[in-house]
């Protein structure tokens, strides 16, 4: 369990005397008191700023890929991802037995693949359609060849000629797919390649790319560490487990003694806090086992030739 905002932010006042909040005023709280509640998300802050992989700031994302789309958006939160864990989920129905994908140098992409950027043609429905109407009206027909095949989600349909921005003589259902409704604004892709995605790309803009791009609404699954939003309500919850929350209000104090301008307390209550921290690192992120080396060089000493001894 974690403590809410009030908890954490009734500790501080606590620790210099002042008068603690309820939950009926912690919302027009003065003063004082506002500074505390500051002082608590600036020291939350503060410690997921400085490592970001708390096992407690971990998460997983299930994306539903959207067929002819190459380009992909982290979640908001993402502060780190594990490129390492980006997998394709088995799925009978779509053909696909799943597995692991292999991280690519997004130069390596640009040398390699991005032409298959150029192949994709993309609009959206400008409509609701059902799963039995022949004509399919766009956004717009651009690029779209005269006739052909589209995908919508994981529906394939064909159509024998446009008119306007209608794809018209259209045939529901094909390549083994089955026929849906689609809302208004659902992206419709034109593309002759594209398959089961084998590659993860981390781009420039710190997101994600596939390659291939896929041709089916495949599943998509990863890990990632986020950057928690700031405490808000007076019940909202912090991600920090409990025990550690004289951390955080030891961050808090040294954060209120700072807009006092009060430097000496500012000091003593920080490095608490930077040792409690440090603490949490150990404890959460640094499991490794650590083993005192018992080698001493030989300086000529008494122990001759073997030149070590056990301590």
């Amino acid at each position: 369990m974690a403590e809410s905002f009030l908890t954490l932010t009734n500790k501080v006042l606590v620790r210099l005397n002042e008068v603690e909040l309820t939950s009926s005023t912690f919302a027009s709280a003065r003063g004082i008191q506002v500074q505390a509640k500051n002082a608590v998300n600036e020291a939350l802050r503060y410690i997921n700023q400085r490592e970001f992989n708390y096992p407690f700031n971990h998460s997983s994302q299930t994306e539903t890929l959207v067929p002819g789309t190459v380009r992909y958006t982290l979640p908001a939160s993402t502060k780190t991802v594990d490129y390492n864990t980006f997998r394709i989920v088995k799925d009978q129905d779509l053909g696909v037995s799943g597995g692991k994908l292999v991280k690519l140098d997004y130069n390596e992409y640009i040398d390699a693949y991005i032409t298959q950027e150029d192949e994709v043609v993309t609009t959206t429905l400008n409509g609701s359609h059902s799963n039995s109407v022949t004509t399919l009206t766009l956004t717009s027909t651009t690029g779209f060849n005269a006739s052909g095949s589209a995908f919508i989600g994981n529906e394939i349909i064909s159509y024998t000629a446009i008119s306007g921005n209608d794809l018209t003589g259209v045939t529901r259902a094909t390549q083994g797919t089955t026929a849906s409704a689609h809302a208004t604004g659902v992206q419709v892709a034109q593309f002759e390649h594209g398959g089961v995605p084998l590659h993860i790309v981390r781009t420039l803009d710190n997101n994600y790319l596939l390659y291939p791009f896929p041709n089916k609404a495949y599943t998509l699954k990863f890990d990632f560490f986020t950057f928690p939003a700031d405490l808000s309500a007076h019940d909202d919850t912090t991600t920090v487990p409990d025990r550690f929350s004289p951390v955080i209000a030891d961050g808090a104090t040294a954060f209120l003694y700072q807009y006092r301008g009060d430097t000496q307390q500012y000091g003593i209550n920080f490095a608490r806090f930077e040792d409690g921290i440090k603490h949490m690192q150990t404890l959460l992120i640094n499991k490794f086992d650590y083993v005192r080396s018992t080698y001493i060089p030989n300086a000529g000493n008494s122990m001759g030739s073997a030149g070590a001894r056990v301590l």
